[in-house]
């Protein structure tokens, strides 16, 4: 699907430039809080006031309009949306569920109905399905590449787009962009993907003094969600098809030359090129469009959308969203890597769930629910009932494998 992309002058950098400063000021307050005072989704935070004003970030973005210095450019983005997934999963019902009320085009679905022996071929087969696809697409279009079961699409399609442009602003156009993680794995921690890896974008004083230190921590799980994240996440990936074809092929050839028995994962592939940097590759450092979650729950407040919009915006149009209150962004997408056990917790409290009986989204669940679906490779369509039969997203015990 096309997406027409228009990027006019608006009067907003000034009130970026005051928010950030706003950042500045009000970072200690938020960062001396102790390890133990996570972010609970629901949970009356003082630092949520604190940091409401980062909003702005999404308010400038309601619309697909992007500052490009004084002038109109139009961009027309072929973005083609790809799936690895060999069977359904409710997980997946509400991934597909979440992209479809926010006007995703229907997903392809690499690898759909095969069968595997065991976890070694399915994630060797995960990166050849995926370069067989890319392969037969055209150089110059885009392809947006997301895990199946974990992601969820917080934001409308054509914001994605509009942060996608962003993004690439002062960046060659041939370029792949990947989530960044907080910890390397699966790799081994003196290999390229662990060792040889850019820094961060994020200031180097983002946690104060505990920025990017294991050091003094009772339990290391608990300083890694003071890391700035610089670790490839191959989860969530987007980027020119050119270039996502040259790391496919490269990570395929890889797993060729690897006892089977040794492929942990897809990712150790994908990560260890990025640590030879031979490829025009980069990271989601802000959690500007993918928010990698494990080690980061306590980066990211659910917010009302209009906080700092002005007029307001209808109350039929409010939403609860996710900000990364560290970076100040709002991600298009939530990627729940790592443990899935706070994904009950996250999705009762965004604005799917919250406005579920809001006439608007209740006709649209119901469109989805009868024209919704998905593609194989070849084309043929995958109804929603196919897929997920007579599921209800919000209830898991409508959830039925068969």
């Amino acid at each position: 699907m096309a997406v027409h992309i228009i990027r006019r002058p608006i009067l907003t950098k000034v009130i970026i430039s005051i928010t950030l400063l706003l950042f500045v000021s009000v970072s200690f307050v938020v960062l001396g809080s102790s390890v133990a005072d996570k972010y609970i989704p629901g949970r009356d935070n003082k630092q949520d006031s604190l940091q409401s004003y980062k909003e702005f970030r999404a308010s400038s973005s309601v619309t697909p309009t992007i500052v490009l210095g004084d002038k109109v450019v139009s961009d027309s983005l072929d973005f083609q949306f790809l799936v690895p997934l060999s069977n359904s999963h409710f997980n997946f019902c509400r991934s597909l569920y979440t992209a479809l009320i926010n006007d995703y085009p229907r997903p392809t679905l690499i690898n759909w109905g095969k069968e595997y022996a065991n976890r070694y071929d399915a994630h060797a087969d995960k990166i050849h399905g995926i370069l067989e696809y890319l392969q037969k697409l055209k150089p110059h279009q885009y392809a947006l590449i997301m895990d199946g079961f974990d992601i969820w699409y917080q934001l409308p399609y054509t914001q994605f787009a509009a942060k996608f442009l962003d993004f690439m602003q002062g960046e060659h156009r041939k370029l792949a962009i990947f989530g960044a993680d907080k910890k390397c794995w699966p790799n081994q921690p003196n290999s390229p993907a662990c060792t040889n890896v850019p820094s961060s974008t994020l200031p180097m004083d983002v946690y104060g003094t505990l920025t990017d230190s294991l050091q003094g921590m009772p339990d290391k799980s608990e300083a890694y969600q003071f890391n700035r994240p610089r670790w490839l996440n191959s989860g969530t990936a987007v980027g020119n098809v050119a270039v996502l074809s040259e790391i496919f092929s490269e990570a395929n050839y890889s797993i060729s030359q690897t006892p089977p028995k040794k492929v942990f994962s897809d990712q150790m592939f994908i990560a260890e090129i990025f640590g030879r940097q031979i490829y025009n590759m980069t990271l989601d450092y802000k959690s500007e469009i993918f928010q990698t979650m494990t080690f980061s729950h306590s980066d990211v407040v659910v917010v009302d959308n209009d906080l700092l919009t002005y007029p307001r915006i209808p109350t039929s149009q409010r939403r609860r969203i996710a900000l990364n209150r560290i970076s100040g962004y709002v991600p298009a997408v939530l990627h729940f890597n790592g443990p899935k056990g706070a994904m009950a917790d996250w999705w009762s409290q965004l604005w799917w769930s919250q406005q579920r009986n809001n006439p608007d989204v209740v006709a649209k669940s119901e469109r989805i629910y009868q024209s919704g679906g998905a593609f194989t490779v070849d084309g043929e369509s995958i109804s929603w009932s196919d897929l997920c039969g007579n599921v209800n997203v919000h209830d898991p015990d409508t959830w039925s494998a068969d």
